[in-house]
């Protein structure tokens, strides 16, 4: 499947924040893919806004609701990134 202009951008948003967390927190990409029971090409994918077709159904709901979904990721890591253990 195709990703829409608007899709191929989040889906790059999320992969570079995505990469500048697991980076920050001192993980590599193996690190993450281990935690998650992945392969490190999967995390690699992600990163670069590869792999990421349910996105597109994502944004499809969120702008069904109104919802900017970019803000569902920052609200999200705002409101948890007090509780993640420092790298």
């Amino acid at each position: 499947m195709e990703l829409t202009s608007a899709e191929q951008r989040l889906a790059r948003q999320f992969g570079d924040s995505l990469r500048s967390r697991r980076k920050a927190l001192g993980y590599t990409q193996d690190d993450l893919a281990s935690m998650i029971g992945a392969n490190r090409r999967f995390i690699s994918e992600l990163e670069r806004g590869k792999g990421t077709s349910y996105l597109g159904t994502a944004l499809a709901a969120a702008e069904a609701l109104g919802i900017n979904i970019a803000s569902l990721f920052d609200e999200r890591r705002s409101a948890s990134s007090s509780s993640l253990p420092k790298a």
